[in-house]
């Protein structure tokens, strides 16, 4: 019984080393992949999107490496260009023709500095990864501190990945990437030249699974426990993984507590501890059959019978110990990721699972056949590198190999005798595929090789840059004064569209004062001649001073008629030539304005309707509203009523809501087609182009109430339904300086002096001697 507790303890002892050595050799061929892509990104500072996807593309996780959850890139991004990096994210085509355009840095948390996961692969399933701001993570941020101050690989404690919905526990290992060409001896170094991490996500159970064979948890529990960071002492232990909650764990008998053991596996800096116990039953349960066989024999017979039974129990425990002995020992090469084989004179004797898979051959279908069907055809007529030396000694480096199907294999082969004094018995021949890094390395090459291209094309690119743009500045600044010359002829037309409606409007008044003043005359020198002749009646004094008051009365009133129109034009050329902000009511402005229009509005038959509350009050500038409206007026009588005998102008203004007024200026004018209404506050465009438009007229209007009163416009239109333009404008307008305000409203010139303050008086009029 003694001897049968001892080999189920060594059996257990066997297999729970097997386990905790397969789970360190696991995490390692882990880890190699996390710095082939580390190695990628330290090759150049230049390395894509694209690059990157093609590379991980070719380690075929999902065939080689079924642990892993996502290989991800996590980039360090400064606070003050996390918006030029999101958009840059957004507009990245290299692999998706349409961008990123839902993406967005989560949490939004303002930070000195972030850390973005900006790349996942595969994307499919870690969606919600993307984006993630690993900083504003306790858990993650610390763990990023440490491998950006040691340069070393970090994992994270037990965490719940924000791409898993079940809850299963997962944890993350990182490398740092640090800028190429940069010292990176001390702390402060390294601090300074990361430029991110790459990382590799892992389930606890997805990685054990690949661990632990499923035959052996009915046998034997496994709890898995994170102690924490090697300098952290002691802390809060977490459960990362156990046996029982997997399928077709916990279903073996009772527990044996005198079988029991521990091992510490170092993942990413962090102490795991397994705890392995055994399960009573077929693999470590005692064989009672057997015990009560021998006692009874034992009763029966004589002592040398018993004695000879005990040899024979002892032969058979030997022999099943043997058999389970080779058994294990061919489980466990074949649960090796690499390939392990016997060769001697030329054939392949043994060789494990993994050589099979590696090479594509069917279990068993290796045996017997020459190492030449491993070997490319133009290695055939060399020695066998397969032969151990005379001495006994193997070989060591890397080979290529060809697969079942003819496809070249890089393999790195190592090779020992297994029996030094004998070499006929063959070599044990160890082959790890190394393919990938070959392809790696080329690739990395090629990368290298692609960015020096593309320097000196972006260099090229860039002096062509500076060329354009210094001829493009020349064209610019060419444009801008021919805009300023037309912006300025723009207001010298209107200028005389106003002197010539102030001269017909001050016509009539002066003119009937002109007439009045000479009837007034001649019924003077007839007086005075009645006077001089003594023939001064009563009547006709009364009848001279009738005429002489009624005359006066005539002058009076049209003098009065000119004076207001001369003060009108004189406050709209003094608001649209100093344009000063002051306070004004709208509706005299828009009276002013019009007023100037009297004689343009009769001629071509149109009526205006104004519905314009008093005493509308604006703290603003009166001449860029005068300006605007002198703007749509002319552009209206300029195209709305092509064709037309007649027309109706309505004007109307309501006040809004936070300070505004709303202005409507509309007409029943022809309207506009769709394409000109796209175009109309476009510089110089006009449909009337040697007819009279500059193609500033709507531009200036745009402008000005956009720019120096800080308002908004809206126009709509349809053809043969006239057009309305709503003008959003505030009653307290911001102050512009006299530069400014010349900037944004394209002229300095000054026409103060078309309207004097006074003029003269005509001589007096004198009667014929």
């Amino acid at each position: 019984m003694d001897v049968q507790d001892r080999q189920i303890s060594a059996n257990f002892q066997r297999d729970s080393e097997k386990i905790a050595h397969d789970t360190r050799l696991r995490l390692q061929t882990y880890f190699d992949v996390l710095l082939s892509v580390k190695a990628m990104h330290a090759v150049g500072d230049g390395v894509g999107r694209a690059q990157l996807a093609r590379f991980i593309g070719e380690l075929k996780l999902t065939q080689r490496y079924p642990g892993f959850q996502a290989i991800q890139f996590v980039r360090r991004v400064p606070g003050a260009g996390l918006d030029a990096y999101a958009a840059a994210v957004r507009a990245d085509a290299s692999i998706s023709p349409g961008g990123y355009p839902r993406f967005k840095v989560h949490p939004a948390v303002a930070r000195d500095e972030h850390f973005v996961i900006d790349f996942s692969e595969p994307m499919q399933g870690n969606e919600n990864a993307f984006g993630l701001d690993l900083a504003a993570l306790p858990l993650h941020a610390r763990a990023l501190e440490m491998g950006r101050d040691s340069g070393a690989i970090i994992a994270t404690e037990r965490i719940a990945l924000v791409q898993d919905a079940s809850g299963e526990p997962g944890f993350v290992a990182r490398a740092p990437v640090y800028r190429s060409g940069l010292p990176l001896d001390t702390v402060a170094q390294r601090q300074a030249a990361l430029s991110g991490f790459v990382a590799i996500v892992f389930r606890v159970n997805n990685l054990m699974r690949e661990v632990v064979d499923a035959k052996m948890l009915p046998h034997m529990a496994l709890r898995i426990h994170d102690g924490g960071y090697a300098g952290d002492g002691a802390g809060r232990v977490l459960l990362m993984y156990d046996s029982a909650n997997q399928p077709g764990g916990g279903a073996g008998g009772a527990a044996l507590p005198q079988l029991r053991a521990r091992a510490s596996v170092n993942v990413g800096q962090r102490q795991w501890q397994l705890t392995f116990s055994a399960y009573d039953g077929s693999r470590y349960g005692r064989n009672r059959a057997v015990i009560a066989v021998i006692g009874g024999a034992g009763a029966i017979i004589s002592a040398l019978i018993a004695a000879l039974m005990l040899t024979s129990q002892r032969r058979r425990a030997l022999a099943d110990t043997l058999s389970a002995t080779l058994h294990e020992q061919r489980a466990f090469q074949d649960s090796a990721i690499v390939g392990i084989g016997l060769f001697s004179g030329g054939f392949i004797l043994r060789c494990n699972r993994g050589l099979e898979e590696m090479m594509g051959y069917r279990p068993g279908e290796l045996n017997g056949l020459p190492t030449s069907a491993l070997l490319p055809r133009a290695a055939l007529a060399q020695a066998d590198p397969f032969d151990c030396d005379a001495d006994g000694q193997g070989r060591r480096g890397e080979l290529q190999l060809v697969c079942k199907v003819g496809t070249p294999l890089w393999c790195m082969i190592n090779g020992k005798a297994l029996d030094p004094d004998n070499p006929a018995k063959g070599c044990i021949w160890v082959i790890h595929d190394v393919s990938d890094r070959k392809r790696a390395e080329a690739a990395l090459l090629d990368a290298r090789d692609g960015l020096q291209h593309s320097v000196a094309e972006l260099e090229q690119q860039t002096a062509n840059v500076e060329a354009a743009r210094d001829d493009l500045a020349a064209v610019l600044a060419t444009l801008k004064q021919a805009q300023n010359n037309l912006i300025t002829s723009e207001k010298m037309a209107s200028l005389g569209s106003l002197v010539a409606g102030i001269a017909h409007e001050l016509n009539t008044p002066i003119g009937n004062s002109l007439l009045t003043a000479t009837a007034l005359q001649d019924i003077v020198c007839d007086f005075e001649r009645q006077f001089v002749d003594g023939a001064v009646k009563r009547s006709a004094l009364l009848a001279y001073l009738a005429d002489t008051k009624q005359a006066c009365a005539i002058m009076a009133g049209s003098l009065a008629r000119a004076a207001d129109l001369i003060t009108s034009f004189k406050q709209v050329a003094v608001d649209q030539t100093s344009d000063q902000r002051r306070s004004f009511d709208l509706d005299e402005v828009l009276r002013d304005t019009l007023a100037t229009y009297a004689a343009q509005l009769r001629r071509a038959n149109c009526e205006v309707r104004v519905d314009v509350p008093r005493r509308l009050r604006f703290e603003s500038y009166p001449g860029s509203v005068g300006q605007v409206l002198s703007n749509l007026i002319n552009n209206t009588l300029l195209h709305a009523f092509e064709g037309r005998a007649s027309g109706v102008i309505t004007i109307r203004a309501t006040a809004a809501e936070n300070g505004q007024v709303r202005l409507l200026f509309a007409d029943d004018g022809v309207g506009m087609a769709p394409k000109t209404l796209h175009q109309v506050f476009d510089p110089f465009f006009t449909t009337k182009m040697g007819q009279g438009g500059s193609g500033l007229g709507m531009n200036i209007v745009y402008n000005i109430v956009t720019g120096m009163l800080k308002g908004r416009i809206e126009i709509q239109s349809e053809a043969g339904r006239g057009t309305s333009v709503t003008l959003t404008l505030p009653t307290t307008a911001p102050e512009h300086s006299q530069e400014s305000a010349d900037e944004l409203l394209g002229t300095d010139h000054d026409f103060r002096g078309i309207f004097p303050e006074n003029r003269g008086l005509s001589p007096a009029v004198r009667c014929p001697a």
